[in-house]
Formats: structure tokens, sequence, C-alpha cells
């Protein structure tokens, strides 16, 4: 497993300049503005490779949430909980941004909007046994067994562990809509869940 704390810590750097920026903006500006800046200068930087280094275990994760709840924090002047921003400002929180990365990939798998690279990387339930189980007709992909939480962190497992959670409906709809879709699915979960 690639050790992802170098490029997390690079990352960190980087986000923590941002969060300067929307402090001293803070006096200036209006909450609007703030969201915007937020979007430009952190959320960019936040969601690039987030696909890659997102499978970081929680630990090497933590500086980039805690920075992303200083910031989120930052776009008012009182005091609120973290979880009532995310909502308010309808932004997903870290582990969220990451399972839509996911989940935008896995819907480009099957739909065969990807490099043929990845065509066997997931193994079809059709190919692992033919027999019609339950399982077989709720999901396409086979979510591999993995004894060892290095192996749960992984592209393989954690891919048709998402996948297999989609109602149909989602799966079947639009490239474009299906991104905001499942966005309001995840931002709906963090105000209920």
């Amino acid at each position: 497993m690639i050790n992802w704390k170098p490029q997390i810590e690079k990352l960190v750097t980087q986000l923590s300049k941002s969060c300067g920026m929307l402090f001293k903006l803070k006096h200036y500006t209006n909450t609007s503005v703030l969201k915007s800046v937020y979007f430009a200068l952190f959320h960019s930087y936040l969601t690039y490779s987030i696909l890659k280094w997102g499978r970081a275990d929680k630990t090497t994760l933590l500086p980039l949430i805690r920075l992303q709840n200083k910031d989120v924090r930052r776009l008012v002047y009182y005091k609120t909980k973290t979880t009532v921003l995310y909502s308010k400002h309808k932004i997903m929180e870290l582990p969220d941004l990451f399972q839509l990365s996911v989940a935008k990939f896995m819907y480009s798998v099957y739909n065969g909007g990807l490099l043929h690279h990845f065509d066997n990387y997931f193994a079809e339930i059709a190919s692992v046994h033919k027999y019609q189980t339950r399982l077989a007709s709720l999901q396409k992909y086979y979510l591999p067994r993995l004894k060892t939480s290095l192996g749960q962190l992984s592209l393989k497992y954690i891919g048709p562990k998402i996948w297999s959670n989609f109602p149909e409906k989602l799966k079947s709809s639009s490239p474009y809509s299906f991104g905001k879709k499942y966005k309001k699915v995840l931002l709906s979960c963090q105000t209920s869940c």
C-alpha cells in the first residue's frame, strides 16, 4: 500500500494558504463571496486526485478534515457545529467527497466510459459463479473477501461496495445527472444520518 502522508502534508500546506485567505476576507465580504472563494481555492485542491489519496487511513486524513472544518467555520461569524454548516451551505465533507469520486468512477466503469484498462479490474458476479442468487440480481460486481484492513482500502474493494448500495434508478441515469443526483443523496444523508 502506498504511503500518502507526504502528498497529504503538501496538500495541507497548500490548503492552509487558502484558509488564511478566507480568514482575511471574512471581515470584508459576505458569505456568498466567501463560499465562492472556498470552492475556488479550497474545494478544487481538495478534490483533485481524491480517488487516489482518499483511500488513506483516517489518521492520515485527519489534518485535512480539520482544515476543511476550519475553513467551513470561516464562512460565518458565529460559532456553530460544522455538521450544521456543511448542510446549510451544501458543502460535502471529505469522506463524502471521496465517496462521490468513487461513485463517478464506478459509473464510468459500469457504462463503459473508461479506457479498456479497467475492463477486467472488477470481477462481475457472473464470472465468479453461474448461480441465480439474490446478490447476482442486485449488483453487477463481485465484492472480494479481504481479511486485512489494508485490502479493504483498495479501490477493488471500495468500488463494488459503494456501487452495490446504489438504487438501479440512479445507475441508469444520464452521465450529466448522475453526479448531481448522487451528491443530493449524500447531502441529504449528512443531515439525516
